[in-house]
C-alpha cells in the first residue's frame, strides 16, 4: 500500500470530484493486460476509483500487484485491502497471495481514516469486506468506502445491515461505492436508499453495468451534491464483465 499521505490544510469553499466504481474483474477479460483498465479510469477522469476483484501476487493475474500497478500508470494514491487469501490457489508457490478490492486517489489519503471491516457471511462463501479510507479534497475531508457484496441475497442483507451500522457512526461527508450484487428493486438496495442518496437514480440512469441491469452503485451521503452519472456506452471498449459507473459530486460549503 502507498504511504497515506497526512491531510492538508485548506479552505471551506465548493469542491468538485469525480468518483468511479468498477469491477475490474481480475483484468481476466483483458488478458492480465493492465494498461486498457487504466485508460478507462483515465478515460472517465475519475479522482477516486473504487475497484473490485482485485488481485495481488496471484498467478492468474501474472503475479502483479494489480492495485499498485494501476496507481503507478495513473499517477494515483491507493489502498488495497484483502478480504481473501488465495495461497492454496496460486501455482507460484512464494506462499503469498492476495485478492479484494482497492481504493486509487488524486487526492492524498487521511492515515487516521484507513480502515477494513469484515461482513458477515453464510457457509463457505467467499469472504467480503468493507474498506474505508479519507481523502483530503482540496483542503476538505471525504470518506470513502468501498466493498464487493455477496451473489447470496441472505448474506448480502446481513452484509448491508453491518454497512449501515458503520457507516452511521461516520462523521462528515462520505460516499458508499461498490458492486453490492443486487438490482435496483431488491429490499437491500431500499435500505441503503432510507439513509443514503442513490445517485445513479437520482440522475436516472438507465444504462445497465452487468448484463441487462445495474447492480453497481455510489451512494453518497449527507452534504454532497450529485452532479451528474453516467454509464460508458455499449460502443466503449468492454474491459472487464462490468462497466464503471461515474457520478460527478460537489462537496457542499461547510460552516
Amino acid at each position: 500500500m502507498a504511504a497515506l499521505a497526512a491531510p492538508g490544510a485548506g479552505a471551506a469553499g465548493p469542491r468538485t470530484l469525480n468518483v468511479m466504481t468498477f469491477n475490474i474483474a481480475s483484468a481476466v477479460e483483458t488478458d492480465n493486460d493492465l494498461d486498457p483498465i487504466a485508460d478507462a479510469i483515465e478515460l472517465q477522469e475519475a479522482d477516486v476509483a473504487g475497484l473490485q476483484e482485485v488481485d495481488r501476487s496471484w498467478s492468474r493475474s501474472d503475479s502483479l500487484d494489480q492495485a499498485q500497478e494501476l496507481a503507478l500508470r495513473l499517477g494515483m494514491n491507493y489502498k488495497f485491502d484483502p478480504v481473501l487469501d488465495c495461497g492454496e490457489k496460486d501455482a507460484d508457490g512464494d506462499g503469498f497471495c492476495r485478492y479484494g478490492t482497492a481504493v486509487l486517489s488524486r487526492f492524498s489519503m487521511r492515515a487516521a481514516t484507513a480502515r477494513d471491516y469484515s461482513l458477515p457471511r453464510t457457509g463457505q462463501e467467499e469472504p467480503r469486506g468493507l474498506a474505508e479510507v479519507g481523502v483530503n479534497v482540496r483542503g476538505r475531508r471525504l470518506i470513502v468506502f468501498n466493498t464487493h457484496l455477496s451473489e447470496v441475497a441472505s448474506a448480502r442483507r446481513a452484509q448491508v445491515r453491518e454497512i449501515l451500522r458503520v457507516v452511521t457512526r461516520t462523521k462528515g461527508p462520505y460516499i458508499v461505492m461498490g458492486d453490492f450484487n443486487a438490482r435496483p428493486n431488491a429490499p437491500e438496495i431500499g435500505w441503503m436508499r432510507r439513509k443514503l442518496v442513490d445517485a445513479a437514480r437520482l440522475k436516472k440512469v438507465q444504462r445497465p453495468t452487468v448484463g441487462n441491469t445495474r447492480i453497481d452503485y455510489v451512494f453518497v451521503s449527507k452534504g454532497i451534491t450529485v452532479l451528474s452519472a453516467r454509464v460508458p456506452p455499449a460502443s466503449a471498449r468492454l474491459v472487464s464483465d462490468h462497466r464503471p459507473l461515474i457520478v460527478s459530486l460537489r462537496l457542499d460549503r461547510t460552516r
